[in-house]
């Protein structure tokens, strides 16, 4: 009787253990098809339809990829905006202390690019994310940025509820897991909802988003290099407060990763003034 009980008992374990692990599989096929509607996997060029191979790099053909306006060339050192002539860093950063510190930029925010992003934050074309974050991580891996935790910028709830999603926190996802490196979803939360920065001069902007962040888990920053994730810089006002509460919270180094920023240009009149503002 016992040998029965035995025998009975290993058989229904081993019943167990087959129905977890084909519930196991179909998690993992449903996790996949999800994913898959998301971030598609097609084969066609992300900018032009173009017919490609698959696992073309950023989702581009050829021709495509080689127009992307990389900005390697001459750039802030501090805030990483492309600038129009050999100085080290844009007035911005030269007339104004940054708390930040520096960011880097993959692309010029133009042309293509552009639209790219733009498709992304208000058109809900939430597949592009995936090509954003393999663009991001070719940018922290050229610099050599060395961060310890990753914190998208936040949006505030009015906003991510109108929107349906925070665009960064899309794309600073997988490149977290890509970089193996942990995100921190609600450590900096926006407190305040404040007017769109678009049309604001530099100075408006700085004013706009004071008291707009709040960090709420020193304990994930203290001590650590942070890696602020965004989708555009143009003034650096955002990215700037960001820095500043991190900082006040205790992170040992801030930088800051976009995917792409404006070309600098100052405005013409009172050049002579202290401290100049941007149009972008």
């Amino acid at each position: 009787m016992k040998i029965k009980n035995k025998i009975s008992n290993k058989n229904i374990n081993i019943q167990n253990s087959t129905f977890k692990d084909k519930c196991k599989l179909v998690f993992i096929k449903l996790k996949n098809l999800l994913t898959s509607s998301i971030y598609p996997d097609n084969c066609n060029c992300i900018i032009c339809d173009k017919e490609i191979p698959i696992g073309s790099k950023y989702g581009l053909c050829d021709y495509c990829y080689n127009k992307l306006p990389f900005n390697k060339q001459m750039y802030c050192v501090k805030c990483g905006v492309p600038i129009e002539n050999e100085a080290t860093y844009c007035l911005m950063c030269q007339n104004n202390g940054r708390h930040f510190d520096f960011v880097r930029s993959c692309f010029v925010y133009e042309n293509e690019i552009k639209k790219l992003i733009l498709n992304l934050k208000f058109h809900n074309c939430k597949w592009l994310a995936k090509y954003f974050a393999d663009m991001l991580f070719d940018c922290y891996n050229l610099y050599d940025l060395n961060a310890e935790l990753i914190i998208p910028v936040p949006i505030s709830k009015e906003r991510e509820k109108q929107r349906g999603y925070n665009q960064t926190m899309m794309f600073a996802k997988p490149l977290a897991e890509k970089l193996n490196i942990p995100i921190a979803t609600d450590t900096i939360l926006k407190v305040k909802d404040v007017s769109p920065q678009t049309k604001l001069s530099g100075k408006q902007r700085h004013e706009n988003v004071k008291g707009a962040y709040k960090v709420f888990n020193t304990t994930s920053v203290k001590g650590k290099r942070v890696l602020i994730i965004d989708d555009i810089l143009t003034t650096g006002s955002t990215m700037d407060e960001v820095a500043k509460q991190l900082k006040i919270a205790g992170a040992s180094a801030v930088y800051g990763l976009v995917l792409a920023s404006p070309k600098y240009k100052l405005l013409t009149d009172n050049l002579d003034a202290q401290k100049v503002d941007t149009i972008w």
